[in-house]
């Protein structure tokens, strides 16, 4: 069996941009959604748990962000945002609100 070495994989992987996938997700396209969230999910879930402190919590923000993601990549300005700067707002944005809403709930509850 032979071996791609780490790096070839990795720019093969990002051989897309953010951009393209965006239009993509625009489009409906659910495998580019998937890339999007495969490529950014974990710097997410750290940003969101850096506000919420609460595993559980983090990630049901990064899931709602991938949901926002994809009613609204059509209005997507890559002119004002890279796209990992729009995918953090979102995402602190909705960690903030989560934590506003249910200051001390517990792990799993809205």
């Amino acid at each position: 069996m032979t071996r791609i070495p780490v790096e070839a994989r990795q720019s093969r992987e990002q051989s897309v941009s953010d951009v393209t996938l965006l239009d993509r997700v625009a489009g409906g396209d659910v495998r580019a959604l998937s890339e999007l969230s495969a490529r950014h999910s974990l710097s997410l879930r750290a940003l969101a748990f850096g506000i919420l402190r609460d595993a559980v919590a983090a990630e049901q923000v990064v899931q709602s962000t991938f949901r926002e993601v994809r009613y609204e990549a059509g209005r997507f300005d890559p002119a004002h945002f890279p796209v990992f700067g729009w995918l953090s707002e979102l995402t602190r944005v909705g960690a903030l609100h989560r934590a506003r809403v249910s200051p001390g709930a517990p792990a799993g509850l809205p």
